[in-house]
């Protein structure tokens, strides 16, 4: 086959007035810009990446055309688009200054190279040493060997000789290369693996210095270099059934080889289209002088449909199930393939269903393998993808019958207590428990004491009075730091019948809007003492009405809890009467005489009215205790706080007046004292509001540590309205 001769371009690269470099490059496309792929390069920062191109169709012959990036190209002072160059032209790009020194013929050494008969082989050259070799993509070395002319240039023109040796680019002379083509197999049998000519992925010196590529080949010390060497795969194991590996889903493989090594492997689902070049978006980069421009489809999709392509240069076979092996010139022939609409020169074939195509492109040992097969399965992944189904239930029945195990020693438990000794004990707590209820109840009943009036009252100095029922508490005005001052009660001096008025009484005489103000007068004195059992008014033997002490040098109001008595927070006097003194009989008085002065006598009192009134009553029903705590200890505790409770019953009677009834509190009291739970245990009295509030009280009392563990408590607290 005969060869056209290249055109060596020389340039001058300029910046300024200072030159950079000379290039002689000899390519029938030339492409000038930044990139570093490019054959005449330009740093400069106005050049874009791929910024010209210069076709080279002979020595007088040559175009240069403008790709349209900003600053533009100037050529001899002028921007253009596109236009004819010739030797001594200068072409301007950004700030870089580029010089066509000449345009001549390769040479004739290269010429009369091609024209003579092929040469054998040459004899095997001594092994590159490994720190001597430089590593590159294959299909950049296959472009670097083959440099095919472009296939899609004007049919007048005779196409080049594809395995001619490439042209001499360099002054510096360089011996002759062996075409690494030359042989049908490049892995064929030879002395070293690593031989420049017998081995296309070593390249020897004389290629290097020629600006071609150089390819290392794979070393290690686990093969033997003077014998030749591939790798299979081995089968191992039975055929795998493709319902385990597949879909019924359409998919299209492309595989791309150098000879019998593959490169890249794309299976695609659904069908899509595959391209190579070396623009972007090419889904594999192959360089446009193996394929003879920037970008080429190998499969179109169309829909759930794939068309193989066939580019021109190449070669190949279709197998189609159920028809044969027909060859590309056969089905070009034939009409079976038609022309492609998506690359000029190539032609078309639909694929069907497991077809399988092989394409190899003349002169480069680049083949391409598409298939149409089955989608793939995906891979399971997650935490359990690795699991089978035979393991979940497994697992699952396993784990059924551990809980069964469990569920059954929970409701099979045996009898924790120990021998009948410990029951017998337990009966014995039993009856002290109701023993203790029992004499609680009696000791909290209230014993009706008859209070006779005196009417010869010696009125000695101590002043009437009797000790009050209730808890007791200092008596005053918790909101006043004033000491040392005494109570009163304001009335007439000769008021006979003394009396305080109770504290309900006195709060609905200061909440009742006009009705309240109406009844001021007969209400009870905001500033007197008030007591739960006392009347619906106030009125005494003082000048003035003050909340103060027992005793003290004036009336007025002096700081105390507002109780009844001496000392503590309780608000009654700590006795079993309804007034205020510390004797036994009378009703209000500031001492335990019978005078009327204070402080302490001789005398005997008087009792001051003839009327008395009982006020509510709380009584403890039988309290059930489950733990290591004395059930005497609870209702101490609880008797205690019997004034919270009171409270709530009070504002019960303020809507009802014959409230009565039992609230029943079923408390918790956890290890430290304190109680942990406490709700309504069955109460009788007809308010939710009386029993919630009830509930709350007992959740704040605190009681002594138990001893072995939590205490259930059920108190029952049975509450009558009184008179």
């Amino acid at each position: 086959m005969e060869g056209k001769a290249k055109v060596a371009l020389t340039f001058a690269l300029y910046q300024g007035d200072q030159l950079l470099r000379r290039d002689t490059i000899a390519q029938d496309i030339v492409k000038v810009g930044k990139d570093p792929r490019s054959h005449l390069r330009v740093d400069d920062d106005l050049a874009s990446r791929m910024h010209a191109v210069i076709e080279v169709a002979g020595p007088n012959d040559i175009t240069l055309i403008d790709l349209g990036n900003e600053p533009g190209t100037m050529v001899n002072g002028q921007r253009v688009n596109k236009c004819k160059v010739r030797p001594g032209d200068q072409i301007q790009i950004g700030s870089t200054m580029i010089h066509l020194e000449s345009a001549e013929l390769a040479g004739a050494s290269q010429t009369a190279a091609m024209a003579s008969p092929p040469v054998p082989p040459a004899p095997v050259t001594p092994q590159v040493p490994p720190h001597q070799m430089q590593v590159n993509t294959p299909t950049e070395a296959i472009a670097a060997q083959a440099a095919p002319a472009n296939p899609f240039q004007s049919p007048s023109q005779p196409p080049p000789n594809p395995f001619a040796a490439p042209p001499q680019q360099s002054a510096v002379p360089a011996a002759p290369a062996s075409n690494p083509f030359a042989q049908a197999n490049p892995f064929a049998a030879v002395a070293s693996p690593f031989a420049a000519a017998a081995n296309p992925f070593v390249a020897s010196a004389a290629d290097q210095g020629a600006g071609g590529y150089a390819i290392n080949a794979p070393g290690g010390s686990d093969f033997d270099p003077n014998q030749p060497y591939t790798f299979s795969l081995v089968k191992s194991g039975p055929d795998v059934h493709p319902d385990e590996v597949e879909t019924h889903a359409a998919a299209i493989e492309v595989i791309v080889k150098w000879d019998q090594n593959t490169l890249h492997v794309a299976h695609n689902s659904p069908p899509k289209s595959f391209f190579v070049g070396e623009e972007a978006g090419a889904d594999y980069f192959v360089p446009s002088e193996v394929l003879g421009t920037t970008r080429a489809p190998v499969v179109v999709a169309r829909g759930v449909s794939a068309t193989l392509v066939m580019l021109p240069r190449s070669s190949g076979t279709v197998e189609i199930p159920g028809q044969g092996t027909f060859t590309f010139q056969d089905l070009i022939s034939s009409g079976r393939a038609r022309s492609s609409s998506e690359l000029s020169g190539a032609h078309e074939l639909e694929l069907p269903n497991n077809a399988k195509a092989r394409m190899e492109i003349e002169g480069t040992g680049l083949v391409f393998e598409v298939s149409a097969v089955n989608a793939g399965k995906a891979p399971p992944v997650g935490v359990f993808a690795s699991f089978e189904p035979a393991a979940y239930m497994f697992i699952g029945l396993s784990f059924l019958l551990h809980i069964g195990i469990v569920a059954s020693m929970a409701f099979f438990m045996p009898s924790m207590s120990s021998d009948d000794a410990e029951a017998i004990d337990r009966d014995q707590l039993l009856l002290m428990q109701k023993m203790l209820n029992a004499a609680a109840e009696r000791e909290q009943e209230e014993k009706e004491t008859e209070q006779q009036p005196d009417q010869n009252a010696d009125n000695k100095e101590g002043g009437t009075g009797t000790r009050a029922k209730g808890e007791e508490g200092s008596m005053g005005n918790p909101n006043t730091k004033d000491t040392n001052k005494r109570y009163g009660v304001q009335g007439p001096a000769d008021n006979a019948d003394p009396h305080i008025a109770r504290q309900a009484a006195l709060k609905e005489a200061q909440e009742f809007g006009m009705i309240g103000l109406i009844n001021v007068g007969a209400g009870g004195d905001p500033n007197a003492p008030t007591a739960p059992w006392g009347r619906d008014d106030s009125l005494g033997n003082d000048p003035l009405s003050a909340r103060g002490n027992m005793w003290g040098d004036a009336i007025g109001d002096a700081f105390g809890a507002g109780g009844l008595g001496l000392s503590g927070v309780g608000e009654g006097g700590g006795g079993r009467g309804e007034g205020i003194g510390l004797g036994n009989i009378g009703t209000l008085g500031h001492g335990a005489g019978t005078g009327t002065g204070q402080g302490f006598g001789n005398g005997h009192g008087r009792l001051g009215g003839a009327h008395t009134t009982k006020a509510p009553s709380l009584r403890q029903g039988a309290t059930q205790v489950n733990g290591r705590l004395p059930p005497e200890v609870i209702q101490r505790i609880v008797r205690q706080n019997f004034g919270r409770f009171r409270l709530c019953y009070e504002n019960g009677l303020r809507n009802n007046p014959t409230l009565s009834g039992r609230v029943s509190v079923k408390f918790v009291i956890d290890r430290s004292g304190a109680v942990s739970t406490a709700q309504d245990g069955g109460s009788e009295l007809p308010d939710q509001g009386v029993i919630s509030c009830v509930v709350r009280g007992f959740g704040n009392l605190s009681f002594p540590q138990p001893e072995g563990g939590i205490v259930t408590v059920v108190y029952p607290i049975i509450f009558n309205p009184g008179d």
